[in-house]
């Protein structure tokens, strides 16, 4: 009966095999932190995309100007409310975000201030890159809203 306990002492003062499953785990841990970084960076990359439709989408609601309170007495901005959301949603339309990634892009409020500043808010979903494989099978994404403005003078 002693034999295996001898030889099991011998295996574990032999170390040899060791480094290898050292090796191993650091290798797998800087490809998860590579990993990681690259879908935290394609996320910020799609957020900054969506926040450049959204500015370009405020500046076309904000030269939608209603010539009727253009040249009208009252004191209040020349761009209706209604105008600058249908000019959104045309641009948004003829100028559509270009990305397989992020999706369900949604104009979800434009506001005119009483200084003629439109105020645009749109959301989308995202996938990451290296994720995103595994987001769309289990129907997951990441949520982004973004504000763009705009003031015509």
């Amino acid at each position: 009966m002693q034999l295996p306990s001898r030889s099991l002492q011998a295996r574990l003062a032999d170390a040899r095999g060791s480094m290898t499953i050292l090796t191993t785990g650091v290798l797998v841990v800087i490809l998860l932190v590579i990993a990681a970084g690259t879908a935290i960076t394609g996320v910020h990359l799609e957020r900054n995309g969506l926040q450049h439709t959204a500015d370009s989408a405020a500046l076309a609601a904000s030269q939608a100007v209603d010539p009727a309170r253009l040249y009208s007495a009252s004191d209040g901005a020349a761009i209706h409310s209604g105008s600058a959301r249908t000019a959104a949603e045309e641009h948004l339309r003829d100028y559509p975000h270009d990305t397989t990634n992020t999706q369900d892009i949604h104009l979800v409020d434009v506001t005119v201030s009483e200084d003629g500043t439109v105020r645009v808010v749109i959301t989308a979903r995202t996938h990451p890159p290296l994720a995103g494989w595994f987001m769309r099978g289990t129907g997951t994404a990441i949520p982004l809203t973004v504000e763009g403005e705009a003031r015509a003078r």
